[in-house]
């Protein structure tokens, strides 16, 4: 059993869960300061001038980015809103916006982060928006990888990056409109475990690199790396993944005779995920055709598995040694708002504390209104053992304040 997935902070979850109305996020922030340290010193043990990034998507709280910036973590902004708060907090980091329109470009440069474009077609946009110094293009070599189908992210069928095969016409044409410096950026799939992956992304990328008109400064790897949500999921060696990627630089470089760009990654579910938890409790049970555990958090709070079917482990704080198969569901009126389906867990009863495990990255984030749901508040846990609340919960006023 990996007990990655099924340690959380019993005590301070408890007396959160007295203090706090349910349902609410709780992250911890001492795992998250700890996940930062492992993700950016093992690299950096391979490449000294490492540069990390966060992908904000995982987590936006002003509160968490600022811990994240405090472990020298730049931020990888995907939309308007996410250049905008990594603006606010005073990160600098990389745009990798796709479909991206003139007008949101022209915002994401006035950011002060690097452009990094996922068409030739956005070329054009550059002289509507003035010519930046530095560009990057996202390639899409052709094939991806992930951890559901939904989560492979290159390859024919995905919406994202250049066809590879266009690469050096893309980088030619921003060298002839005046671009002094150029990266390079790949992502091919989300939450891979397999070691290998990784060298073989950098592998396809400097072999692309090699064919270009420009040298290339920077590659940006992508994000993607996996983390463990079921106890019997192996957590990703990340130690051989840096040093396969170290000895795959060194060995394209050498056979190319190019120079060795600055490694750049921007993980996302490998610095938030397993540092939060969606706290609730239970509000009926019910015994129909199976027992099922109507809990006061629904799948507006955390989609994941209502959106992809992804297993989250799940655990309830009582006393009972006795055990019982249950589904654990929400109150949305749609029948997958279920977090677990037949899983075996203490005997439970109202008002029991349940926890949802791996709730600190693409949960609160991926939130919805569905149904006239709220959503709810956040709350860090500091390496004091304090509680901060770091976003209030929605009323149901807020969700008509728009209406005109």
């Amino acid at each position: 059993m990996n007990k990655e997935v099924t340690y959380l902070p019993k005590e301070e979850i408890l007396r959160s869960a007295e203090e706090f109305q349910t349902p609410f996020f709780l992250y911890e922030e001492a795992r998250l300061r700890k996940n930062c340290k492992t993700f950016r010193d093992t690299f950096q043990k391979y490449f000294p001038d490492f540069q990390p990034l966060f992908a904000v998507k995982a987590n936006p709280n002003p509160a968490i980015l600022e811990i994240i910036m405090d472990e020298d973590f730049g931020m990888d902004c995907s939309s308007e809103a996410e250049a905008w708060i990594s603006q606010k907090v005073g990160a600098t980091g990389m745009y990798t916006g796709n479909y991206t329109p003139a007008k949101e470009l022209a915002f994401a440069k006035e950011t002060g982060l690097i452009l990094n474009l996922d068409d030739i077609s956005m070329i054009p946009f550059l002289e509507e928006i003035g010519v930046p110094e530095t560009l990057s293009f996202r390639i899409n070599p052709g094939v991806g990888k992930g951890g559901m189908v939904s989560l492979v992210v290159a390859g024919p069928d995905a919406k994202y990056g250049l066809p590879f095969e266009k690469a050096a016409e893309a980088y030619q044409q921003a060298k002839d409109l005046g671009v002094k410096k150029f990266g390079i950026h790949m992502m091919t799939g989300s939450n891979v475990d397999d070691e290998n992956f990784f060298p073989s992304v950098v592998e396809k990328l400097l072999e692309i690199v090699a064919g270009l008109p420009v040298e290339i400064e920077f590659m940006n790897i992508g994000g993607g790396f996996g983390v463990p949500y079921h106890p019997d999921e192996k957590t990703l060696d990340l130690d051989k993944v840096a040093s396969g990627i170290r000895k795959v630089v060194d060995e394209q470089c050498a056979k190319h005779g190019i120079k060795e760009p600055v490694l750049m990654a921007e993980p996302g579910r490998f610095i938030a995920a397993d540092m939060g938890y969606l706290v609730s409790k239970i509000q009926v049970v019910k015994d129909g055709y199976k027992k099922f555990l109507g809990i006061d958090a629904s799948a507006n709070d955390m989609p994941r598995p209502s959106i992809y079917g992804a297993y989250h482990h799940v655990t309830v704080l009582n006393e009972s040694t006795d055990k019982e198969v249950v589904s654990v569901t929400g109150s949305i009126c749609e029948n997958n708002d279920q977090f677990a389906k037949d899983i075996q867990l203490p005997t439970a009863d109202i008002g029991d504390v349940v926890v949802i495990h791996n709730s600190g990255g693409h949960a609160h984030s991926m939130g919805h209104n569905y149904n006239g749901k709220v959503r709810h508040a956040e709350y860090l846990l500091d390496e004091n053992g304090g509680f901060k609340k770091i976003r209030k919960a929605e009323t149901i006023e807020d969700l008509f304040r728009t209406v005109c």
